[in-house]
């Protein structure tokens, strides 16, 4: 009968979620989530102009410690209108405009069970 000891080496999870390996995982599932945001955005009209919304979603990959992605609405300063049409808002005249909601519908098709 042989003796097997466990060591564990602090701070090995740093070293395996910062490899390119995971690199390459997370891009392709910020993309997708992206891609699937960009799909369902609203349009407001057939024109594609500067400050529609599908213009103004991207992703963005970073390594702090592990790699981190995170899908960017409108980093614009001057354009704002995507969270409104994702919460519902309310018009000058005092009429409310329901959710849309695609932004959770991206993240709920894109979820892993």
């Amino acid at each position: 009968m042989s003796k097997v000891t466990l060591r564990m080496i602090a701070g090995w999870e740093r070293e395996v979620l910062s490899t390119p390996q995971v690199r390459d995982l997370v891009e392709y599932h910020v993309a997708r989530i992206a891609e699937l945001a960009i799909k369902s955005a609203p349009k407001a009209s057939h024109k594609a102009n500067w400050n529609s919304i599908k213009r103004n979603i991207e992703a963005l990959i970073t390594l702090y410690d592990t790699w981190y992605g995170q899908v960017i609405i409108e980093a614009e300063h001057e354009v704002r209108h995507a969270m409104l049409q994702e919460r519902g808002w309310k018009d000058r005249k005092g009429r409310r405009h329901p959710a849309r909601l695609f932004l959770k519908a991206a993240l709920e098709k894109a979820r892993i069970e």
